[in-house]
């Protein structure tokens, strides 16, 4: 079977890829095991050395790269090199960079006077090898982000790209193989849903997997009753909360965007906006101005808006506007479909959580705007959602705008700005409610790699200790002392329990 990939925006056919036979899954991922033990033992210095030289080839091959990118994915070239290319070039130096902080032994002191002649520290040691999911929306970022920090950390990385962008995660796969790095390290496999569900079958350590909650959900059913570790990106229904002090011209400019960059189809894009009632008709206008401005992919060779990759997320954005139509929502500008996915930019007003696209996760280039009248109000609002990824407040008076950011349950919030932090790898990005588990990028998302294992040595080799066995009167006796000396109030009482158990302390086995 082959995967068969073509353009959203013209149609034209990219090429194929040989999609793996589900009998070849497992093998793939014993010989990944078998390679990981070296791997990890060569220590993060060697493996560093590895990923410098693949991030000066990534760094190289980019132009390349992004062209590809925006051919596949249907995302404009601009997109293609500030989403993409930008972001992922700063996950490789960022844990080229920290990754050997962060991965040091953590030593340690016990405070306890009874253990204080014990050592402790903490190692963190990879998963083994870890399966990574990634959707097509964001084909080089989204798998990226987890590959790198899963390889410094000594992991071993079965990969499957999204069957819609498979020249994208082939030319990855090529990334990585024509490098130096040793065999089986870095393997990739073809498919659609069946061959994802064999690696989540397989016998690997730990699964990452980005996509959405429904997926999600199944995987988490199917991880559960082996108990593999997972780490869920799911979807969103981001808010953003427009103060009546706004700049709103800036705002119209940056929710216009947040909304719309890749035709809408990003996790973290703004898709319920709440605007105090104040400014509402102002806000409104001015972006109806910036939307009348964007260019479409059908006539354009620079364009803002592409088609959508997927049929069934056309289906389901025209559902929502219909629904939203039905239930009283008015479009104030678009709602229809250009050509084959292509589906214009569309304002909708006076929506209400009544109306699926207030509830429902959108993949496509829809705006829906609320009133509000106080900030409490927002504030519910903005929550009112099963959803928790991201969300913005926007307001000049940024003392204000960390309050409300504390009180919106979600995973990151962002003042008088949206969905920038994705591209910052030293932001942590994760969600809450339906939005997943788990987080990437950052040192959380380098500490996903790994586990933490616990080390204590003992020195006092001829020691009998307290608590050991055999028990009696005069046992028990020590240990009442010891609870005096450690938490007793006072200070008299402790030190005199101190003296009558120094003894015990001393006491050869």
């Amino acid at each position: 079977m082959y995967l068969k990939s073509y353009s959203p925006n013209t149609k034209e056919f990219l090429g194929q890829v040989e999609g793996t036979n589900l009998g070849d899954v497992a093998p793939i991922i014993e010989k990944a095991k078998d390679a990981q033990e070296n791997w990890h033992s060569i220590g993060v210095n060697k493996r560093i050395t590895h990923l410098k030289i693949i991030r000066e080839k990534f760094f190289t091959e980019s132009n390349e790269i992004a062209k590809l990118i925006s051919k596949e994915n249907g995302k404009p070239i601009t997109e293609a090199i500030s989403s993409e290319i930008i972001p992922t070039l700063g996950v490789f130096d960022y844990y080229l960079r920290k990754a050997k902080k962060y991965l040091k032994p953590q030593k340690f002191r016990i405070k306890l006077p009874v253990m204080i002649h014990k050592k402790s520290w903490i190692e963190y040691e990879p998963w083994g090898v870890v399966g990574i999911i990634s959707p097509w929306n964001y084909p080089v970022l989204l798998p990226m982000g987890q590959i790198i920090p899963a390889l410094i950390a000594g992991n071993c990385v079965i990969f499957k790209p999204s069957e819609l962008t498979p020249i994208t995660g082939n030319w990855i796969e090529k990334l990585f193989n024509d490098s130096d790095l040793p065999k089986n390290i870095f393997n990739v496999i073809y498919g659609s849903a069946d061959v994802g569900e064999a690696l989540v079958n397989g016998k690997i350590d730990k699964l990452f997997f980005t996509g959405s909650t429904n997926v999600g959900k199944i995987i988490s059913k199917i991880v559960a009753d082996k108990l593999l570790p997972v780490s869920l990106e799911l979807g969103g229904k981001d808010a953003a909360v427009v103060l009546e002090d706004a700049d709103l011209e800036r705002t119209a400019q940056g929710i216009v965007w947040g909304a719309l960059t890749n035709a809408g189809q990003t996790c973290v894009s703004v898709e319920r906006i709440y605007a105090h009632e104040k400014i509402h008709d102002e806000l409104l206008n001015k972006m109806i101005e910036k939307v009348t401005n964007l260019k479409l992919s059908n006539d354009n060779e620079y364009y803002d808006i592409s088609a959508l990759k997927n049929k069934r997320e056309v289906d389901k954005v025209k559902n929502q506007i219909e629904d939203a139509v039905n239930k009283g929502a008015k479009i104030i500008y678009g709602g229809n479909e250009i050509n084959k996915n292509l589906i214009a930019p569309t304002i909708l007003t006076d929506v209400t959580h009544e109306m699926k696209v207030m509830n429902e996760e959108t993949f496509g280039p829809v705006i829906a705007i609320q009133k509000f009248s106080t900030i409490e109000e927002a504030i519910e609002l903005a929550n009112r959602s099963n959803y928790g990824l991201s969300a913005s407040v926007w307001t000049k008076n940024i003392s204000l705008g960390k309050k409300i950011a504390r009180r919106i349950q979600s995973g990151s919030v962002l003042i008088n700005d949206c969905i920038s932090y994705f591209g910052v790898c030293e932001a942590v990005v994760g969600g809450i409610k339906l939005s997943g588990t788990g987080r990437v990028h950052g040192r959380s998302g380098l500490m996903e790699m790994v586990y933490e294992k616990y080390y204590n040595s003992d020195s006092f080799t001829w020691q009998k200790k307290l608590w050991w066995f055999s028990y009696g009167k005069k046992e028990t006796d020590n240990l009442r002392d010891a609870l005096v000396f450690l938490y007793g109030k006072n200070i008299f009482k402790r030190l005199l329990a101190g003296i009558k158990i120094l003894p015990a302390l001393f006491h050869k086995k």
